[in-house]
């Protein structure tokens, strides 16, 4: 036996560790304060399976997402603020990170479009230069100013529409309003559309994130008239949807509401008409969409203050065919605390369940509560009161759609760097509707 000579050392090193040994929920724990983005944490899961498995499953989103609303806590906002939103569902919160005053105009699930403007520059390009956010991850991306708006046009609005691409689906647990697996991709396609009344012509710009560029009336859509162009509405599976009069109706004396579908990712295939015959009885009717699908909100009768409210579902197979869900009543017995549900406002169905209704309750000066009416269990509760005395907007509320991971933001190569946080520089660009070089 050959034996070492010199002496043992007394204190040896501990073994070598690392952070595979710790155990998963430390490992969560440091990930989730190390990740500053939902990309780093996808770029993150190619270190190993064990990191791969851990950042994939429901328990590190719920954990992303509640992390940042922690470190990021909603504050007293300033002129940078969401506005038109619903507390308990997309909070509102500064958009601190943006320096130019903000405009919301619509979202897909959180992603947020918002028309912004110099505050000392309100002048006819108002409203014409946009960014898409995400004020949970604070990302944005600023869009390239849009075409100028074409002469005598009438009621202009603008929205978001996107398109996930490499869907991959994940299972969000126990939770009654993500029982169901969702889409998350790590790109979209999107669109931001512009529509214009100009006579009887309805005109489009469009802007495609894969070009970085604004496409100038992409489309015109002859033949009928938008009314309350306000309540158009977008659909997550990259659908637009919104309500109009046939020309050669209204010259009859006739009015007969319509709904039109438009694919704005096949800019060649014109709208399609949804057959909506079923309600031309009724009183009064508005689509509204929950859980990416498209519904109908009907009252049945005009008597007051009894009132029967309808909800109905397009059905998915043919696209033709409606299917009422569920309906209720609303009487002089239908109350939430001091509140008398005698006046349905604005109503919208809850993003995640298409059998309640939030709607606006609207007397005296207590303008800014929202109500939600389970129409299966016939309960009326507060769902939401907006803070600092602030009026519920009765024209613009929408219908943020909040998942356990937050949406990534699509981006282009041709803008990344580009925008230095002020409307003057797009304006000063000189390359109006293009990307700047």
């Amino acid at each position: 036996m050959i034996r070492s000579s010199g002496l043992a050392n007394p204190h040896p090193p501990p073994p070598p560790t690392t952070i595979n040994k710790l155990g998963d929920d430390l490992l969560v724990e440091i990930l989730i304060r190390g990740l500053p983005n939902p990309r780093s944490a996808c770029s993150s899961k190619l270190v190993c399976k064990r990191w791969s498995s851990l950042i994939s499953g429901p328990r590190f989103n719920r954990r992303f997402v509640s992390h940042g609303r922690e470190t990021n806590p909603p504050m007293m906002p300033d002129p940078n603020e969401l506005q038109s939103t619903i507390r308990s569902v997309l909070p509102r919160m500064p958009l601190r990170y943006v320096r130019d005053a903000l405009r919301v105009l619509d979202c897909f699930r959180d992603l947020v479009l918002c028309g912004f403007w110099d505050l000392g520059n309100h002048n006819d390009e108002l409203g014409r230069s946009y960014l898409v956010c995400n004020p949970f991850t604070k990302q944005w991306i600023a869009l390239p100013l849009a075409p100028k708006k074409p002469v005598g046009y009438d009621e202009a609005v603008t929205r978001l529409v996107c398109e996930p691409c490499n869907p991959k689906k994940f299972d969000l647990g126990d939770d009654d309003d993500d029982k169901a697996a969702f889409v998350y991709s790590s790109e979209y396609r999107f669109r931001v559309m512009c529509m214009y009344q100009v006579d009887l012509t309805t005109k489009l710009d469009v802007f495609c994130s894969e070009s970085g560029k604004w496409i100038r009336e992409a489309l015109v859509l002859k033949g009928h008239i938008r009314r309350g162009c306000k309540r158009i509405i977008s659909s997550s599976d990259g659908k637009l949807f919104w309500s109009y009069h046939k020309v050669e109706d209204l010259e009859a004396g006739q009015i007969n509401r319509l709904v039109a579908a438009f694919n704005p990712f096949r800019l060649d295939i014109p709208p399609t008409s949804i057959d909506v015959s079923a309600f031309s009885a009724k009183p009064w009717w508005v689509i509204s969409v929950s859980r990416g699908a498209l519904h109908v909100i009907a009252f049945e009768d005009n008597a007051s203050p009894v009132r029967r409210l309808s909800i109905w579902s397009l059905e998915e197979e043919d696209g033709k065919s409606w299917r009422k869900l569920c309906e209720g009543l609303v009487n002089e017995t239908s109350k939430c605390g001091n509140y008398q549900v005698d006046s349905c406002y604005l109503p919208i169905l809850h993003p995640n369940k298409p059998e309640v209704v939030l709607f606006n309750w609207l007397a005296g000066d207590d303008t800014n509560a929202m109500l939600s009416w389970d129409l299966q269990r016939q309960e009326v509760e507060l769902f939401a009161k907006l803070e600092g005395g602030t009026a519920v907007n009765r024209f613009v509320v929408f219908q943020p759609r909040v998942h356990c991971w937050p949406t990534p933001i699509p981006s282009y190569e041709e803008l990344r760097g580009l925008y230095n946080g002020s409307y003057q520089f797009w304006a000063q660009s000189g390359n109006e509707g293009a990307v700047p070089s």
